[in-house]
């Protein structure tokens, strides 16, 4: 049987916009890292922050992390596999409306990005981890 997330870990979550512009200064160095798999996953070689938010995993309840545009993550089912790994299921809104409807695994302070919608002359990725900080620090290996 899985155990649940403990309450000290946080999700926190942001809303990327990728296209063939040079990066923006907003983004963090670490996300230099992960250029080739970005590239990859929406065929943009820039990426820039369009907002972030954290909450803290609370036992049983859905989390919900707010972000701009009327956007939103919702995780729910987050259950503790062992070795900091978490099985998900994660929804993307748009208002009122699911976008994004997955189950993932996901370890802890390893990011998760999945594909949103076009927008503009590019499109939006949503970064997801869990972990025990806060904001950009979230991914600190040591943890």
């Amino acid at each position: 049987m899985l155990a649940p997330a403990h309450a000290s870990e946080k999700l926190w979550a942001c809303l990327l916009f990728a296209s063939n512009e040079k990066m923006s200064r907003d983004v963090p160095a670490w996300l230099k890292n992960y250029n080739e798999r970005l590239t990859k996953l929406v065929g943009y070689t820039g990426v820039r922050s369009l907002g972030q938010n954290e909450v803290v995993l609370q036992g049983e309840k859905p989390a919900v992390v707010n972000l701009p545009g009327s956007m939103r993550i919702v995780l729910t089912d987050f259950d503790r596999e062992g070795n900091g790994r978490f099985v998900v299921n994660i929804k993307f809104y748009r208002g009122d409306r699911a976008l994004i409807q997955t189950q993932a695994r996901i370890s802890r302070g390893s990011p998760l990005f999945f594909r949103g919608p076009s927008w503009r002359n590019g499109r939006l990725i949503v970064a997801v981890v869990i972990g025990l900080r806060s904001g950009w620090d979230i991914w600190d290996p040591w943890d």
